[in-house]
């Protein structure tokens, strides 16, 4: 898909570079020659200690050979990239090595490193035959980097050019002892000041691979080889540093680096040009044509060759001047060019412009797109100056706005001004959560969907992760592991966890970051396991909404550090734990970073929430009608999120068919089964909302308020109290319900196609089935563009859809229980027990205790006695008006789960919610049976016909003699409960039987 295929195209764009690279060199140099790099000049040291000062990424390996027989037999058995040769080899002559090297080796790079020129004048005039080139080591460890980077550089300039659009600087000098100084002055220069200025809210991984986008450096030792650098390269040159003497047409020519110049200044007259020479006369006409003219003989000329290029190549900070070179401003970073951009007189833009300041300026700084856009304009391509100025602003905000959601950057407090839409803090694991919240940072840049829908506005919350070593910090430092462990209550592992304390740094870090973010906050539980495609430990973690408004900053930064140290605590709570125990990790590998996530939603008097939030799933669990499962399923809500996880009443639709509601198949269903309240933040005006928990840390509001706030409106009818007719106006007097008829019906907002474009696309960029969670937000403001705003896009639980086409039994006199709406796979053989929620007995009013009942039969069966788990309404539901509100530390052995209808308007079973991803990951049998469905039917009787091991209030115990087998087909939706064993033999007959 093509906006996943260019995510962290900036990556992406710097990983393609530097295709060849030198990982292995051979040294060819007489025992004594080699004794004297490698002892006095330590040329294994150094050149590790130049690279490691370079901040390059790896270093060579040096292989070394004392004669040249030697060497022909290692350069057989195994590869090598570059070879040095010195001058003295005792088994042959170099000319007969070099040339039978080239004769073996054509493409492989050999160089001579002489001791003095006295060596080089031993050579005859052309080497072409049997070398490439000639570098002099005068004990300066720096010549070793620079052959390295030399032939490197050769290797991949045409290719980066190409493809990374990266810029380059020539050099022109014949004079090894000259050029074997001066180039490693270049390289280093180059890579410090490219180091300098990459962007610093970048990780480390992003600046090494930043790292190759640094300028090539062309060394031309005659002026056709130059000539033919600049026409190649010409549009992507930084600048010139040249000789005034050296060969021309094949002999050495006194004014070669001059003509060259004029040359060159004839089609890019901006082009910085640097000429250097001994010779005074020389010099002197150099100076007839540039300012920029240095001496050989001097003592600064290192230094100056330093000032030319920081001043000339872009590296230093913008000097905004005017034609007279008058100085009217400096700026050092693309967002301070901005700023100025908007302001600049038109002689400086003019002045600038024309001299391809900007695009050089830009190209160091690793902007070569942005680079090259400047590059490409002309004065003729406008009509105003107005009109110019807006054209470079737009230019500059677009690429920010592109590498606003391309990478993780680290966080740093000068990154709180810069692009970045997600921040790492610290240096281990995002976690799980984040992994995917990092994934759908990435997702809208240059996706066509944005262009698809133009009117409206798509967008990723801006991300901030502590990672996983501040995690192991706190717990180390505060000596938490064996407490957490211990401890059997969440509250006295809570009220541990707020007495500990995070550390200085990171709670200095939080300050810095928090101090310029005045946006509701979401604080995120993203541990190494959850959000896992296996694994998910869904819902099992803290999440906190802070308000983040309060006038005091340290209050904010104080209610920040609790909610961190309140998710952190939530790692060892009861139903976790008991999770864990499911799965096959131990609670000492898990470990937990936390996102702090940028709200979504619009404010309403003191609440917070936006006008739709929801979860789409690409696979159907239960399709209806002619819908087919790889069609996709969606759940919205009205207000937060929270409303669905926790399997409260939602809509449940399919995005290809938005206006199937079969939940609303009448009247008296459309009213049990719509949406009748919603949560929202209270903002407080910044007070905490912590102190209660994170059950009480969101408001749950009537359909009143959201009336009131006017959001009620995008979402909403009315089933009308004159003649119970559903309208879709809020005009009308009645019961309101949330069908979210002015969204998929009259397409206010067109939510079903947009989340089945970015279903189809995320399938065929994640490659599996794919789960995302979205808010939006429809403005009344008609200037302000409405909202679509991705918070999550992950591989969909697998455990239920490793299907297998197991044939389901026909033998229903032997069936007590069969439906077609069935969550698992497989064939499981071995369950005796039932715990089973009496009917007779069941009051909504008591689900609480009813599920604390189930817990006790739960602790006293054990491990060793999974049982089937059968009642009435939704298992795992927050609503207990719903169904029994168990969680999983109560129902941990359930094995099989078994849903029964209320009553006839009882709600589908809510596949987007938190309990039901656990089911599925932990391959749960989960059967859903309704009295409107002629497929599915369970035999009461049969069950309670059965002796009671075992009864309470509400629950009864039943232990079979002979065990129940299960079989579902993971295909279809289809499974059945039989009654014994060896009834269905025939029937599975040769096929396998697994767990479910």
């Amino acid at each position: 898909m093509q906006s996943l295929s260019n995510q962290n195209q900036s990556n992406k764009h710097f990983q393609d570079l530097m295709l060849h690279r030198v990982h292995d060199i051979l040294l060819v140099a007489s025992p004594y020659d080699a004794f004297i790099l490698e002892e006095d000049g330590r040329l294994t040291e150094q050149i590790l200690h130049e690279y490691l000062g370079m901040n390059l990424s790896y270093a060579p390996r040096v292989w070394q050979a004392n004669t040249a027989s030697y060497a022909m037999d290692l350069l057989s058995r195994r590869s090598v990239d570059l070879i040095i040769v010195m001058m003295r080899i005792s088994d042959m002559e170099l000319v007969t090595f070099g040339k039978r090297i080239k004769e073996a080796y054509s493409k492989k790079p050999i160089i001579l490193l002489a001791f003095d020129e006295s060596e080089i004048r031993q050579l005859p005039e052309k080497i072409n035959d049997f070398l490439d080139n000639v570098f002099v080591w005068s004990g300066n460890s720096n010549v070793f980097p620079a052959i390295i980077k030399h032939v490197e550089d050769l290797k991949n300039v045409k290719r980066d050019t190409r493809k990374g659009d990266i810029r380059s600087i020539i050099y022109i000098e014949d004079t090894p002892r000259y050029y074997s100084s001066i180039l490693p002055l270049i390289y280093k220069e180059t890579l410090f000041h490219t180091k300098q200025l990459i962007d610093k809210s970048l990780n480390n991984t992003q600046r090494l691979l930043h790292m190759r986008g640094r300028p090539k450096v062309l060394l031309a030792q005659d002026y056709e080889s130059a000539k033919r650098y600049f026409k190649n390269y010409k549009n992507n040159i930084l600048g010139i540093i040249s000789d005034i003497r050296f060969p021309k047409d094949g002999e050495l020519n006194s004014n070669a680096g001059i003509i060259f110049s004029k040359y060159v200044h004839s089609i890019e007259s901006s082009l910085p040009i640097l000429l250097i020479s001994n010779e005074k006369e020389a010099l002197n006409r150099a100076k007839e044509l540039t300012l920029n003219v240095l001496d050989k003989n001097s003592l600064t000329l290192f230094s100056d060759i330093r000032d030319f290029m920081v001043e000339n190549f872009g590296f230093g900070d913008f000097i905004f001047r005017l034609q007279n070179g008058k100085k009217i401003g400096q700026i050092g970073t693309v967002e301070e060019l901005l700023d100025f951009m908007k302001k600049i007189p038109e002689e400086s833009l003019n002045f600038h412009a024309a001299n391809n300041h900007f695009s050089n300026w830009l190209a160091a700084r690793g902007e070569f797109s942005l680079a090259s856009s400047f590059r490409r304009l002309k004065s003729s391509d406008f009509t105003t100056i107005n009109e110019r100025i807006n054209h470079h602003v737009d230019l500059i905000k677009i690429n920010q706005q592109n590498k606003r959601v391309l990478s993780i950057a680290e966080f740093r407090p000068n990154t709180k001004k810069s692009s970045a839409n997600f921040v790492r803090i610290g240096t281990g694991s995002l976690g799980g959560k984040a992994r995917g919240l990092a994934f759908a940072n990435s997702y809208w840049n240059d996706n066509e969907i944005t262009k698809k829908y133009e009117n409206i506005t798509f967008k990723v919350p801006k991300i901030a992760v502590v990672s996983t070593d501040e995690f192991d910090e706190f717990m180390e430092v505060n000596e938490l592991w064996e407490i957490a462990l211990s401890l059997d209550s969440n509250i006295d592992i809570e009220n541990t966890f707020l007495n500990a304390n995070l550390s200085n740094k990171l709670v200095k870090t939080l300050k810095d970051f928090i101090d310029d973010i005045k946006f509701p906050l979401a604080v995120r539980s993203s541990s190494l396991l959850e959000d896992s495609q296996y694994q998910p430990l869904a819902g099992m973690y803290s999440t906190f909404m802070l308000s983040n408004s309060h006038r005091n900053k340290t209050e904010r930064l104080k209610q920040l550090c609790e909610a961190i140290k309140r998710v952190y605590a939530s790692t060892f709570f009861q139903e976790p734990k008991t999770l864990m125990e499911n799965i096959v990790h131990r609670h000492e590998e898990e470990k937990m970073a936390v996102i702090i996530m940028e709200m979504i939603g619009q404010k309403y008097e003191e609440y917070f929430y936006p006008t739709i939030s929801g979860v789409a799933q690409s696979y159907n669990y239960y399709p209806i009608s002619y819908m087919q499962r790889d069609e996709g399923i969606a759940f919205t809500a009205l207000g937060l999120g929270r409303t669905i996880v926790e399997g409260g009443k939602a809509l449940r639709f399919s995005p290809k068919y938005p206006n199937i509601l079969p939940q609303f198949h009448s009247i008296k269903s459309t009213i049990a089964n719509s949406q009748n309240s919603f949560y929202a933040l209270n903002m407080l005006n910044g007070e905490n909302t912590l102190m209660q928990g994170e059950e009480k840390n969101l408001e749950k509001l009537d359909l009143k308020n959201a009336e009131l706030h006017g959001s009620l409106k995008n979402v909403a009818s009315v089933v009308c109290s004159e003649d119970g007719i559903i309208r879709d106006s809020l005009h009308n007097k009645g019961k309101r319900v949330l069908l979210f008829a002015p969204i998929l019906k009259y397409v206010k907002f067109p939510l079903a196609e947009i989340i089945e474009d970015i279903l189809d696309k995320g399938k065929e960029s994640l490659g599996c089935p794919v789960e995302i969670e979205f808010a939006v937000n429809i403005f009344d403001d008609s200037l302000i563009k409405d909202e679509f705003c991705l918070l999550q896009i992950k591989p969909m639980v697998m455990g239920s859809l490793e299907y297998s086409d197991n044939k389901i039994s026909n033998d229903v006199e032997n069936q007590f229980c069969t439906s077609n709406i069935v969550l698992g796979d497989g064939v499981m053989d071995s369950i005796k027990n039932i715990i089973y929620v009496y009917p007779d007995s069941f009051d909504q009013s008591f689900t609480q205790n009813i599920a604390n009942e189930i817990e006790i039969f739960n602790r006293k069966l054990g491990k060793d006695n999974p049982y089937i788990l059968i009642g009435p309404g939704r298992w795992g539901t927050a609503d207990p008006w719903l169904g029994i509100p168990v969680n999983w530390k109560q129902i941990s052995n359930a094995r099989i789960i078994i849903e029964i209808d209320l009553d006839e308007n009882n709600p589908d079973p809510s596949f987007g919610s938190h309990f039901f991803q656990n089911v599925t990951s932990l391959r749960i049998g989960y059967f859903t049976i309704q009295k409107s469905n002629a497929n599915s039917e369970i035999d009461l009787d049969w069950i309670e016909s059965q002796p009671v091991k075992q009864s309470s209030k509400y629950i009864r115990w039943y232990q079979l003699e002979e065990p129940l087998t299960s079989q579902i087909n993971g295909r279809t939706g289809e499974g059945c409960i039989s009654k014994t064993k060896e009834k269905i033999i025939e029937v599975m007959d040769e096929e396998e039987s697994s767990g479910i």
